[in-house]
């Protein structure tokens, strides 16, 4: 009996750790999400647009050269009037986040990875989206 109590107690443990749990909601009412993983960012982007999505900015304006000039795709995505992007890594998978809003007020965070490098039509991909509760 003590043994499934400890069995129990650490599997909720886990459970209530996971940033998946912790971090992601899914509202009643939304914009339709289209499926992006696995697409070109900008690809999705369009896709999310014309789904009722609009880009929503977190960074100040007057400092987002400060934040994302040393943060791998970052300051690139930026000076392409992506100002939805949110941070980006500039080491391992170059990960980086980006949100949108739909109507309902509901935030919606898109994940990429991959270099950006135009040039060699090399692209970041979306590796993944949630919805993040704002209240």
């Amino acid at each position: 009996m003590k043994t499934k109590i400890i069995l129990v107690v650490t599997m909720l443990g886990l459970l209530g750790m996971s940033p998946v749990y912790a971090k992601s909601c899914m509202p009643n009412k939304h914009a339709k999400v289209p499926n992006i993983t696995e697409k070109r960012y900008h690809q999705a982007r369009k896709m999310l647009i014309a789904n009722q999505w609009q880009p929503y900015r977190t960074i100040n304006i007057n400092t987002a050269k400060d934040e994302l000039m040393y943060s791998g795709n970052g300051w690139g995505f930026w000076e392409q009037g992506y100002t939805e992007v949110e941070s980006c890594a500039g080491t391992g998978f170059a990960p980086c986040v980006f949100n949108f809003k739909d109507v309902y007020g509901n935030l919606l965070k898109v994940y990429t990875e991959g270099e950006e490098s135009p040039e060699d039509k090399i692209y970041a991909g979306v590796s993944g989206y949630e919805f993040k509760c704002t209240k």
